[in-house]
């Protein structure tokens, strides 16, 4: 699993979706420390439930949002390290859907932290 990873971390185009993504967790990073004594005890978190105060979280809870991201992005790095030798274009999907992901969670991020200060 090392070898497989190794070699598909000298890609170009992973190394590529690598900074992209560190750079995405610098901008989760930062905008939560910008932001989060402005922030109000119980934020819209849970849209998918119905209107109440179930959809509501602390903010704590926002940091849900990257930490999905970093699961989904190594998880989907992980897939395309064990298929890597078999399919270079199904492994360059895979980790740039992660990084898709993370941009997706970030907006999401965002819109929620501007939503509410």
């Amino acid at each position: 699993m090392k070898n497989r990873l190794a070699k598909l971390i000298q890609e170009k185009s992973v190394i590529v979706c690598y900074k992209i993504f560190f750079v995405l967790m610098f901008i989760f990073l930062g905008i939560g420390l910008w932001k989060w004594k402005n922030l109000p005890p119980e934020l819209p978190l849970f849209y998918s439930l119905p209107r109440s105060s179930d959809q509501l979280g602390t903010p704590f809870a926002l940091l849900l949002l990257p930490m999905i991201s970093l699961f989904l992005f190594a998880l989907n790095l992980i897939f395309a390290a064990l298929i890597y030798e078999k399919s270079k274009l199904a492994s360059d999907i895979l980790t740039i859907t992660g990084l898709i992901a993370s941009l997706l969670l970030l907006m999401t991020y965002i819109k929620i932290i501007f939503l509410v200060t």
